[in-house]
């Protein structure tokens, strides 16, 4: 992934101006692949990656000079097979009990009235007991990604963490909130943190919503 206003370094950026070509390096990340004859190599860009990737604030688009276009792979050279002994213990870690199972759910919801995208995750590893503690926990995470397609500053999120731990007699949950939204020039967020002992609220903090400059982000 390469931010264009920072092509020449994070230090500087610099805002691109429309109409003008500027030369651009893009690093791949590296992979070991041995080519057969008839393989062929193809390479995608996108100006999106939603919701990977924050979208800048305007949204005009870019043109590739496709004659200029190179693309460079590497030679690795000759290789070699290492051989690895299996471990004495192949499979060292301990077996938890499972009391509930882990669930994970991704959905994308489209208010086409509203010209909305919902981005839904749910990830729940269930909740699993130590066998020499005895303890127990389960990690719930929650996540909302909302975004207007024509309009980028659109942009909202909002990431649930809730944390459990407990033994017999015994239960604290953790849960923490933290939203995220835009405007042209700057990213706004705010966050709030809630603690539980056995149901019973015993702590809190919230960050105020906070307004950082994108600069050129």
């Amino acid at each position: 992934v390469i931010n264009l206003t920072h092509r020449d370094g994070n230090a500087d950026p610099k805002p691109l101006t429309p109409g003008e070509t500027v030369p651009i390096r893009l690093v791949l990340d590296a992979c070991g692949y041995r080519f057969r004859k008839g393989h062929r190599v193809r390479l995608s860009l996108s100006t999106a990656y939603w919701p990977m990737i924050l979208p800048p604030p305007d949204d005009d688009g870019i043109d590739i000079d496709i004659a200029a276009l190179g693309l460079g792979l590497p030679m690795l050279g000759e290789h070699r097979r290492i051989e690895i002994k299996e471990p004495a213990n192949p499979d060292p870690l301990p077996k938890y009990i499972e009391h509930a199972g882990a669930v994970t759910k991704r959905q994308v919801a489209r208010d086409l009235s509203a010209a909305r995208t919902d981005y839904h995750i749910h990830e729940d590893t269930g909740l699993t007991e130590h066998p020499e503690t005895g303890l127990s926990t389960r990690q719930l995470r929650e996540e909302v990604w909302s975004i207007s397609p024509d309009n980028p500053q659109s942009m909202t999120g909002t990431s649930t963490w809730t944390c459990d731990m407990r033994r017999p007699g015994w239960f604290v949950r953790t849960v923490a909130t933290a939203r995220i939204a835009c405007t042209g020039t700057d990213w706004v967020i705010s966050a709030v943190v809630t603690a539980f002992e056995d149901d019973v609220q015993i702590f809190e903090k919230v960050f105020a919503e906070k307004w950082i400059a994108r600069d050129l982000m």
